[in-house]
């Protein structure tokens, strides 16, 4: 019964029957055909333009540490981030800080001789309750003067820019040994020695980078009492520059060319190819109020977006009796003209104790908890805001802004801020 109720219904199937796999297969060949959609399939797949604003919107170096160390792709998202100066002016600098106490809450460089330091402390603005330490190879201008030799001892600070530290050490008296290190890995490029004219006084006075060391046409320029001389980064031989051209001490990049002083009333543009070439930018000084100041002792040159500023503090010290200044260059005058600013509208300015550390800016500063418009210092162990044009606050200190070879408390971008080519 069973088996001749198997067998007609085996024969139904067979005369004429469809399976149901077959009327499936049937039905859906006369379905329209729709192509298959492909996106990001994980976190790694995300899109450059999705991970820049993500990049964006980060508030301290950590995140974006953090934010690096996600995936491949999330770093060579980070490495193209679409800005001139990468994300180097959307975070707070950081404050660094030698020879700090190891056991003081509030670090205080220069403190007590009995007390264990760390060679170097970061502070963050905007996080500053997170410690960071620097991996900047100890030496003894760093006060650890009882601790390990170091390859660096004898070398003495010349400058800090884009996330370096630019050392010196004469090894004869025709012979300058440089020496070029980042703040946070400890990692050093060692120029060719620099051989020095017999009519120079072998002393070096000030040297920074015209642009991240991993740019292609990154340059060390490093300026003497009477000479600028010229290191492509790489290659094995220095360019002396004439000395009919004065030296250049402050130097920075705006709009991809590189500005640079002699002193207040001079201003150069620094040509790097096809060869090195200095010219001297006509400015018109008659009635600019910032050379008309008998005391205007300390300048630096900053970029702000489409600003090329002059800062500067008519005192020796940023005390209560002084105050902070900026100045635009307006190129679009004939000759070109400084013009007084009274506002930095979205920006702050941090200017460090030693005049051959990069001046630095951040852009909205309020996203990280920072104030606009001011010039934030060091100041008598601690840093300060200044409103553009204002006296600090009563009972504010000072602290003399230095230049000798010893390093003081600056602020420094770390190296991987800055756009990669």
């Amino acid at each position: 019964m069973n088996s001749a109720g198997g067998d007609r219904c085996h024969r139904r199937v067979d005369n004429g029957g469809t399976s149901p796999s077959t009327s499936l297969e049937r039905r859906s060949s006369n379905l329209p055909t729709v192509s298959t959609m492909y996106g990001p399939q994980g976190w790694a797949d995300l899109p450059d333009a999705l991970l820049h604003s993500i990049a964006s919107l980060l508030v301290s170096f950590p995140d974006l540490l953090a934010f690096t160390a996600t995936c491949p792709s999330w770093r060579a998202a980070f490495s193209s981030y679409p800005s001139e100066s990468g994300l180097s002016s959307l975070l707070p600098p950081l404050l660094i800080q030698p020879d700090v106490l190891l056991c003081s809450p509030q670090p205080r460089p220069y403190s007590s001789s009995l007390v264990p330091r760390r060679p170097c402390h970061a502070t963050n603005l905007a996080s500053q309750s997170m410690y960071m330490c620097c991996q900047i190879p100890l030496f003894c201008h760093f006060g650890n003067r009882n601790g390990l030799p170091c390859p660096l001892d004898k070398f003495i600070f010349i400058g800090a820019s884009y996330g370096h530290l630019i050392l010196s050490n004469k090894q004869s008296c025709l012979v300058v040994a440089v020496a070029v290190v980042d703040v946070f890995t400890g990692l050093s490029v060692s120029p060719p020695q620099l051989p020095v004219p017999v009519d120079e006084d072998n002393q070096f006075y000030h040297a920074t980078l015209t642009a991240p060391l991993v740019s292609p046409n990154s340059h060390l320029m490093v300026t003497t009492r009477s000479y600028n001389f010229f290191w492509r980064v790489g290659s094995d031989s220095w360019v002396r520059g004439s000395k009919r051209y004065k030296p250049i001490r402050r130097v920075v990049v705006f709009k991809g060319q590189v500005f640079g002083t002699h002193n207040n009333c001079e201003l150069f543009t620094v040509h790097l190819v096809p060869r090195i070439r200095i010219q001297k930018i006509a400015v018109d000084l008659g009635e600019s109020e910032m050379f008309n100041r008998p005391h205007f002792f300390h300048t630096w040159l900053v970029a702000c977006g489409d600003m090329l500023l002059m800062v500067g503090c008519p005192r020796s010290s940023p005390s209560t009796e002084g105050t902070f200044e900026a100045f635009r260059l307006d190129l679009s005058a004939e000759p070109a003209k400084w013009v007084k600013v009274k506002k930095l509208g979205n920006w702050a300015i941090f200017i460090s104790v030693d005049e051959r550390s990069q001046a630095l800016c951040c852009m909205d500063p309020e996203r990280w908890g920072g104030r606009r418009n001011c010039i934030y210092c060091y100041d008598s162990n601690k840093w300060i805001a200044c409103k553009l044009g204002k006296p600090l606050q009563r009972g504010a200190s000072s602290r003399r802004f230095n230049y000798g070879s010893i390093m003081q408390p600056m602020w420094v971008v770390p190296s991987m801020l800055y756009p990669c080519p």
